[in-house]
């Protein structure tokens, strides 16, 4: 893209842009084949380094879509979502918050609080005020700044040690107490003079430290927070390299007066201004656009109030690429029409639009899933949801709804996926039954349960124009794993899914429905597998002669258990049938098993098969779609890790019989998904979710190769179970 004919600090210029960089920048040129823009001047796009919030969202709701597409219409093209003074965990829910949004861009996170001093907490909830904790700080995600009273204890230590821009900010601190911080490493003041010690001739404090250090100083220039000659007073002792403007702005912005939360507190807009009951100034309703022009309009020169809206907050984070029009940066820019005002907003070399797919896909989400909210037995105020991209069948979102006291209430919405389940009411019914009888174990163990809402009309299910199926559980607050190295987690693992299995030692497996047939029949997946070669509908079958080769020479060892399961060899039992790793949730702080999750496979099964199912994901060396063969293979470490947790859960229930045959579990299961991800392919690919063409075909080929390195150290597999068991 080219735009010709804009001008660039006073110069007519031509701008090239590719793959989201300015590429080249030149004198305008009659030649110059490109968009043209009619002697237009552009700027670069502003970077709010301290944003709580617009547009009826806020930093602490953790959904940041809605914000960032209001900013990006208002001329900010990247910024720092900041945080307020909360709990811990209701700021590490905002670094994990997804920020997949189709407007201004994400920078990191900016930590306002709570480490900052009562007497100056302005707006800030004083309930979680406290002096800094440099551990958990390091805990969070991608936190750019943070502000800090330097006058708490251990504040210097952090400040030397966060890794984070320090900034200076509701603070009591004096003058040496300032010296002492900015030595440490404080860069920063935040909204200078609001919500600091006031400059005295006898007492200087932060910003007398400010002007001795020449740091950087933050500024909300919205005409309420400072008066114009204060902004001009700044302006002169830090110039355009050192004073940065803030919005500072909270989620009435962009609404009218009325009565808002901010960091779980009433805050009343009157006018545009936002106060705490007790009358303290609570953020701004100003965007980082209107400050400029308000600086701009104290006397600043238009140029410079720009520059400290974008290239100079962009300096003070460490982000050369953003803030400036400049060949290597990022295209991010504003083309402002004669009455310098944004015409036209550009992210990353393309021209927002509002009606962009991203986010009217992101609204229509938006109002099903509050929609379907409300049939539920959810309390509090809906304010957002989250896509969880996890699992290959249903889809599924986190639902999020302010309480009362400002916290926020998640749930789990599921639309389940009715092509691959059935029977979804009969997959409810088993596991209201499974739930049922678990919660009344786990709670005696204080371990968190498992919980679906039941909708209005009192079931635990909801089918929407008799098609489409929807569920809503509850969240439990823990971290799950994708893969893991740790050989503790992998045996905490093996512990949650044997213990899971015990548990439901005393159900009967008989009262459940079998909601998939031949789930693991794995002599009736064969049936279907060489069905589908013979028919070849999709004309793939000669591309996977090598795999059909080795299906055919180990589909009697793979039907082994299905046999025995038929002669009455091995019990029925209550399995999970799908014992990935990632569907058991642990503790954040421990590590320890919390809970098994995604229970649509819950049915009468072998217990060969949960524990052969979960060490075939867990004790791979690689992903399940790895494409990569040479880095897919069994690691007996992990192996005996798992082992060791399941069975020392499960011992004293498992048969000699499902005992000697653990280790067959493992490879007849791997050699039987690696048969349904290679049915697939060859059927078109509809019952597993893919993210290219040829992936279900990339899943089989690894998972038959690790099969076949699991045919090879087999003696070694049945050797560790045997180990374990007589451990226990």
């Amino acid at each position: 893209m080219v735009l010709k004919n804009v001008k660039l600090d006073g110069v007519l210029s031509d701008i090239t842009i590719e793959n989201g960089k300015f590429t080249a920048i030149a004198p305008a040129s009659a030649e110059t084949v490109g968009e043209d823009c009619g002697g237009k001047t552009v700027i670069p796009g502003l970077v709010d380094i301290h944003t709580h919030g617009c547009a009826g969202y806020d930093t602490m709701d953790a959904h940041f879509e809605e914000i960032s597409n209001f900013l990006a219409k208002n001329g900010t093209t990247s910024f720092l979502p900041t945080t307020m003074t909360m709990d811990y965990d209701s700021i590490r829910r905002v670094t994990e918050a997804s920020r997949d949004v189709s407007g201004a861009q994400i920078l990191g996170f900016h930590m306002e609080g709570p480490y900052i001093a009562m007497k100056y907490k302005g707006a800030q909830n004083e309930k979680f005020i406290k002096d800094p904790d440099l551990e958990e700080f390091k805990n969070l995600a991608d936190m750019k700044m943070v502000t800090i009273a330097p006058e708490l204890a251990g504040s210097l230590e952090f400040i030397k040690n966060c890794g984070a821009v320090v900034s200076i900010g509701h603070t009591a601190a004096d003058y040496g107490q300032c010296i002492e911080a900015i030595d440490a490493g404080a860069m920063c003041l935040t909204h200078t003079f609001n919500a600091m010690s006031p400059i005295h001739h006898r007492n200087p404090g932060p910003i007398g430290a400010a002007v001795e250090k020449n740091i950087y100083v933050q500024a909300i220039t919205d005409g309420l927070h400072l008066h114009p000659s204060i902004v001009k007073l700044l302006y002169k002792a830090f110039g355009v390299e050192r004073m940065v403007i803030i919005s500072d702005s909270m989620r009435a912005t962009g609404l009218g007066d009325g009565t808002y939360e901010f960091g779980g507190q009433d805050i009343i807009v009157k006018d545009s201004v936002a106060r705490t009951l007790d009358g303290a100034i609570a953020g701004s309703t100003s965007t980082l656009w209107t400050c400029v022009k308000r600086a701009a309009s104290f006397g600043i020169p238009f140029e410079d109030a720009v520059r400290m809206a974008t290239r100079t907050p962009a300096d003070l984070i460490h982000m050369p690429n953003k803030g400036r029009i400049e060949v290597g940066a990022d295209a991010d820019l504003l083309l402002l029409d004669e009455h310098r005002e944004i015409e036209k907003v550009m992210i990353a070399g393309e021209f927002v639009h509002s009606e962009c797919e991203h986010h009217r896909k992101y609204l229509a989400d938006k109002e099903k899933v509050s929609e379907i909210g409300k049939i539920f037995h959810t309390k509090g105020e809906f304010v957002g949801f989250e896509t969880i991209n996890q699992g290959n069948i249903n889809t599924t979102y986190r639902l999020d709804y302010r309480q009362e006291d400002g916290t926020i209430k998640q749930y789990i919405l599921q639309k389940v996926n009715t092509y691959v389940f059935k029977n979804p009411v009969e997959i409810m019914q088993n596991i209201g039954k499974v739930t049922n009888h678990l919660r009344n174990k786990v709670r005696r163990i204080n371990k968190p349960a498992l919980h679906f809402y039941s909708t209005i009309h009192g079931e635990n299910y909801y089918i929407e124009n008799d098609s489409t199926f929807w569920r809503m559980e509850n969240y439990i607050d823990a971290v799950g794993f994708d893969t893991c190295d740790s050989l503790d987690i992998l045996r905490n693992a093996g512990a949650a899914f044997g213990e899971f299995q015990n548990q439901l030692s005393d159900f009967d497996a008989n009262t459940l429905f079998t909601t998939i047939p031949d789930f693991h029949n794995t002599a009736k997946r064969l049936e279907v597998f060489f069905d589908a070669v013979k028919a070849d509908e999709y004309g793939r079958v000669a591309t996977v002669q090598n795999e059909i080769k080795f299906i055919r020479e180990h589909a009697e060892l793979a039907s082994e258990l299905t046999k025995m399961q038929e002669n009455g060899d091995v019990p029925l039992r209550v399995t999970h049938n799908d014992t990935k790793i990632n569907n058991v949730l642990f503790s954040r702080d421990t590590g320890a098993p919390q809970t098994v999750i995604d229970l649509d496979t819950v049915m009468p099964g072998l217990a060969m098969h949960d524990f052969g199912d979960a060490v075939r994901f867990a004790a791979s060396t690689a992903r399940e779609d790895e494409p990569d063969l040479s880095k897919v293979s069994l690691d007996l470490a992990k192996y005996r890790a798992f082992a060791e947790g399941f069975i020392g859960k499960t011992a004293d229930a498992l048969t000699a019989n499902e005992i000697n045959t653990m280790a067959l579990g493992a490879i007849s299961i791997t050699i039987e998904l690696g048969v349904r991800f290679l049915t697939d392919y060859l059927t078109g690919d509809k019952y597993f979710k893919i993210e290219y063409a040829d992936h279900n075909l990339v899943r089989a080929r690894c998972q038959l190769h690790l099969a076949a390195d699991m045919l090879k150290k087999r003696a070694e597999m049945e050797k560790i179970v045997c180990e374990v068991v007589a451990s226990v």
